[in-house]
């Protein structure tokens, strides 16, 4: 997202040339006035309090030399696109604060509108976490360059104490841990010579000498080893902030600054009780982190590290010449389409077979396929994936060729540039350490299928990216029911969460989480009126694609029958909508000698393979309700049976798509689905899919 005002020494001039320039049209939007109407004003005072403001800032009200504080002007600098409503908004209730009564405003709309304000500032977020504050922390940043071995240090530091916790942002990042620490294959620090000699001499297992029981516990999946265990692998979203710990180690700590999941960070950084907190990223949030230990008063120690081999980016890109792909190079590209046209490519033009590896996959299909790349003797030499292989999976990359430097941005903004911090991801997967042969040339390289792409990525892996300069903070369950108190009756989920989100104040160093699709999840959610507040905000935090447009037929019937009757039946459910009846026929076909389907016909895995990835992504979403609801949600064992019958189903799938090369993969949903939509909802939706295969 480009920036309203860069850098954090804009002057006040600078400020108010683009705040006067913007807040005519600002101020004149119908949504900004109907947004007021929501929280309590009526129409008439919302208008007048718009106009009001608009003549302050033309006036000068916001020249003087206190006003960047007073107002929280250089809110504005480093600001996204997408949160410059939400600053701008900030801006309006510090100014009816200050400037307040306003003339032919009713008082009672102005105190209305501060209470809610108040409500929903948050301006010292540090004090929300009691037992965290009773502490006297040591945080230690590791930070680094991909491949500079800085999570291995926070590691070492776990596997030597007594109660510990690992958290990363994905659950493959989790099951790695919790399989390596119980198969003793973190060296604890302070381990003798002797100690580690002798441990080598062991095969890794639960009686190696470094060995440590951990648990796992993910949204979606648990794995104990021991009901004591002293060490836990888990995703952010799961960490218990009470426990008390030697060492907590955080994981990927620059994704504080994720709009939509960066709070669960922001909630670690703070709460988490941990004598010593290591935290592991990126350079560029070294400055939030600071900031944010201000309130806290914690100690914090930044250690740097540099990259472990050689990155190279190669004197010419392959021409579009896909014979000249090696064994060991990975491609990387961004969208579906494109993925499976390369993996055609290559295996067309070479004796080479290609794995894959996307977003949309399940966790473990990306872990297979990633194991068929990592073994020589499978044949599967290439690696075909989008940007996800830059978290979670240990790859023996040798050369990372980027098949496109611009992404798909959807329809308001079209193709965008990769980021620095994109660039630099992707490529430092290539030459990682200790995952070469002995007779490989050390380092990784660099290079783009097409010429006119490597000058961008030569440029772009010499330049510093910029320091973030804010985390993400969201609202707790008790800011959630104190707001909405004070909106009128039956106000909408989504105009709660736009308060919270609007009428407060967050400390300079902070941002507010932006849910995705707010307006649509909340839409569903209000259909249904007599869900609780607690109820709904479940739902909310539950991992729904609610970004996939062909799953919300599940979305919707989940909560449907929810409210209709508080127990959902996962087997029901999906034999209702059709999917179970799909994986039915992909089963009949995988087992059959040619991929024929009960009726004969030839199963089209790439026609199929969407849906069932939509289904696996449903079933996640059931597994997640089951733990925190297993009354209304009790068909766990069911769920995990589908699940893995899917995953069988998902690996054949994979194999199919190249073995037949069907046609472009594109949307087929089974027509129990298109029931639930209009034929025109269903059209729009079809050509929207087929334009673009999100990943």
């Amino acid at each position: 997202m480009t920036m309203i005002l860069e850098g954090d020494n804009v002057s006040p001039t600078a400020v108010l040339v683009y705040f006067r320039a913007n807040v005519g049209p600002w101020s004149l939007r119908r949504a900004v006035h109907d947004r007021l109407v929501s929280f309590g004003a009526p129409s008439e005072d919302a208008t007048k309090l718009l106009a009001a403001f608009a003549r302050d800032a033309t006036q000068g009200v916001f020249d003087s030399p206190d006003a960047r504080d007073k107002y929280g002007l250089m809110k504005l600098c480093n600001t996204d696109e997408i949160d410059s409503d939400i600053v701008f908004s900030n801006i309006f209730f510090r100014w009816l604060d200050e400037r307040k009564p306003i003339r032919g405003v009713h008082p009672e709309t102005t105190a209305l509108l501060l209470r809610l304000a108040a409500a929903a500032t948050r301006l010292h977020p540090a004090e929300d976490f009691r037992a965290a504050r009773s502490l006297r922390r040591k945080v230690i940043m590791h930070v680094g360059p991909t491949n500079s071995g800085k999570t291995h240090h926070a590691l070492r530091a776990l596997a030597a104490a007594n109660a510990g916790v690992y958290a990363g942002p994905l659950r493959l990042l989790a099951h790695e841990i919790w399989e390596r620490m119980n198969l003793g294959q973190i060296v604890p620090l302070g381990a003798t010579e002797e100690q580690i000699a002798a441990a080598a001499k062991h095969p890794p297992g639960v009686d190696h000498p470094f060995a440590r029981r951990c648990n796992m516990l993910t949204g979606e999946e648990q794995k104990i080893v021991a009901v004591e265990a002293p060490i836990n692998s888990c995703t952010v979203e799961m960490l218990f902030l009470s426990s008390h710990l030697d060492v907590a180690v955080v994981d990927e700590i620059q994704m504080i600054t994720d709009p939509e999941r960066g709070f669960a960070w922001t909630s670690a950084v703070l709460g988490l009780c941990a004598t010593e907190l290591h935290l592991c990223g990126e350079e560029t949030v070294v400055p939030v982190i600071e900031a944010l230990l201000k309130e806290t008063g914690d100690e914090l120690i930044v250690n740097r590290y540099k990259r472990l081999t050689p990155l190279e980016v190669e004197k010419s890109s392959l021409e579009g010449d896909f014979s000249r792909v090696r064994p060991g190079d990975a491609i990387v590209a961004f969208s579906r389409s494109a993925i499976f046209a390369l993996k055609r490519q290559v295996e067309s033009k070479t004796d080479m077979k290609c794995a894959v590896v996307y977003g949309k996959l399940p966790p473990e299909i990306r872990s297979e396929q990633a194991a068929l790349f990592n073994d020589r003797e499978t044949g599967y030499d290439v690696l075909i994936g989008s940007d996800a292989i830059g978290m979670g999976l240990n790859l023996k990359i040798r050369r990372i060729i980027f098949e496109a430097v611009a992404k798909w941005e959807g329809h308001a903004n079209g193709f965008r540039p990769l980021s620095i911090s994109q660039t630099k991801q992707i490529a430092g997967r290539a030459g990682r350490f200790g995952m070469q042969g002995s007779d490989e040339k050390p380092g990784g390289f660099v290079t783009t299928i097409n010429a006119e792409d490597i000058s961008f990525v030569r440029k772009t892996l010499t330049v510093a990216p910029s320091p973030h300069v804010y985390a993400r903070i969201g609202p707790s369950k008790e800011d959630l029911a104190r707001i909405s108190s004070l909106l009128p009756p039956n106000s909408g989920t989504a105009t709660i969460f736009l308060a919270s989100l609007h009428a407060g104040s967050l400390p300079a160093y902070c941002r507010p989480a932006l849910p995705p699709k707010l307006e649509e999840m909340c839409g569903i959610l209000d259909e249904y009126g007599q869900l609780t507040l607690p109820d709904r905000m479940q739902l909310m935090q539950a991992p729904f694609p609610w970004r996939d447009r062909t799953a919300n037929d599940a979305v919707v019937e989940f909560i449907a029958t929810y409210y209709d009757t508080m127990r959902v039946d996962v087997v029901d459910v999906m034999r209702k909508l059709g999917y179970v009846e799909i994986l039915d026929t992909a089963e009949h076909a995988m087992n059959s000698p040619e991929g024929r389907t009960p009726d004969g016909h030839k199963f089209n895995a790439s026609q199929q393979l969407q849906v069932l990835e939509t289904f696996h992504k449903i079933l996640v979403v059931y597994l997640w309700l089951t733990f925190r609801n297993p009354v209304s949600y009790p068909s766990h064992d069911d769920a995990t049976s589908l699940k893995e019958r899917l995953e069988r189903v998902l690996h054949w799938c994979l194999q199919e798509v190249t073995l037949h090369r069907g046609p472009r993969l594109a949307l087929v949903r089974p027509a129990k689905l298109i029931d639930f939509k209009s034929k025109r909802e269903h059209a729009m939706e079809q050509q929207e899919l087929m334009a673009q295969a999100k990943l």
